[in-house]
C-alpha cells in the first residue's frame, strides 16, 4: 500500500474519504474553489487548484508513487461528454506517465442500464443508455488497456447522514413505485475503498450496493415518515417489483467489508 493518496476530485464522497484516511495517509486533494483550498489546508490535506482540460503540472507531480482516486463526475444532465471523455482518458495517459502507483476509478451502477428487469452481478453484461453511463464505460476500459494497478468501483445510489433520495422526492407525485432501489451508504463505501487502497482486489471491476431492495413507493413512503417529511406518492407500487436489483455480495465478501447498512432501512 502506498500511504500517499490523491483524491481528484475534493466533493462529498471525497470528504468522507479524506476524513477516514487522515490518521494514516498522507492526502493531497484537488478542487476547483479557492475557498475549498484554504479548508483542505486546514484539515492538513495538500490542496491543489485543478479543473478538468486545464493545467495538470502540480497534480501529475503530486501523483508519482500515489495512489489516485479519480472522481470527476460528468453531471447527470449533461449529454455532450465529448470535451470530458477526451480531457480524463488524456489525465489517465498523463497520470501513467507520472508515475503513479495505481488507479482507484469511482465509476456507477448506471452502466448496466434500467431496460430490462434483472439480477445484475459483477460479471452481468453493460447496456449502458445515459451519455453519463457510456462515457464511464469507454473510461473504465481505457483504463483497464492503460493502468498497470487499477480498480473499477460501480456505485448504487450514494446515501449518508446528510444525503437521502427522500429529501428531494418528498411531496412529489411519482411513478413506478414498483421499482425496486439500489442505494448504497458512505459509510461502506468508505471502508471499502480504505482496503482497495490498501491493495484490496487489484485490477478488477467490483460494484456495491446494499443487500436489500424494497420497492421505491413502500421505501420511500416509510422514509419520509421516518425523517418527517411529506410521503411522496407513487403509482404502481401494488404491482409486482420491477427493475434492476444490483447484487454485490461478491463484491462485499472480495473486499473483506461486512456492510453495516445492509438494508436500506438502516439509512434514514
Amino acid at each position: 500500500m502506498s500511504n500517499n493518496v490523491v483524491i481528484c476530485g475534493y466533493g462529498w464522497l471525497g470528504r468522507y474519504l479524506a476524513a477516514s484516511l487522515l490518521p494514516t495517509s498522507t492526502l493531497t486533494a484537488t478542487t476547483r474553489s479557492d475557498e475549498k483550498l484554504l479548508t483542505l489546508k486546514s484539515k492538513g490535506i495538500q490542496g491543489i487548484r485543478f479543473s478538468l482540460g486545464e493545467d495538470s503540472e502540480a497534480l501529475l507531480h503530486a501523483l508519482k508513487g500515489a495512489t489516485l482516486v479519480l472522481n470527476i463526475p460528468p453531471g447527470r444532465r449533461n449529454t455532450q461528454l465529448d470535451d470530458f471523455t477526451r480531457h480524463m482518458k488524456k489525465l489517465i495517459d498523463d497520470a501513467k506517465l507520472a508515475g503513479v502507483a495505481k488507479v482507484v476509478f469511482i465509476s456507477t451502477t448506471s452502466v448496466y442500464g434500467d431496460a430490462v428487469s434483472r439480477e445484475v452481478k459483477e460479471t452481468s453484461a453493460v447496456m449502458p443508455e445515459t451519455a453519463s453511463a457510456k462515457a464511464h464505460i469507454d473510461l473504465e476500459q481505457h483504463i483497464a488497456a492503460t493502468i498497470e494497478h487499477y480498480n473499477i468501483l460501480r456505485l448504487a445510489g450514494l446515501v449518508g447522514p446528510d444525503r437521502h433520495p427522500v429529501n428531494s422526492l418528498s411531496g412529489k407525485s411519482l411513478e413506478a413505485g414498483n421499482k425496486q432501489v439500489n442505494l448504497v451508504h458512505i459509510e461502506d463505501v468508505v471502508a471499502a475503498l480504505v482496503n482497495i487502497i490498501g491493495g484490496a482486489c487489484s485490477n478488477t471491476t467490483l460494484h456495491l450496493c446494499s443487500n436489500n431492495h424494497p420497492k421505491r413507493g413502500v421505501y420511500y413512503h416509510e422514509a419520509a415518515i421516518a425523517k418527517q417529511l411529506p410521503p411522496p406518492v407513487f403509482s404502481d407500487t401494488d404491482k409486482p417489483p420491477t427493475g434492476k436489483i444490483i447484487n454485490a455480495i461478491d463484491s462485499w465478501e472480495a473486499l473483506g467489508v461486512v456492510p453495516r447498512f445492509a438494508d436500506p432501512k438502516t439509512m434514514y
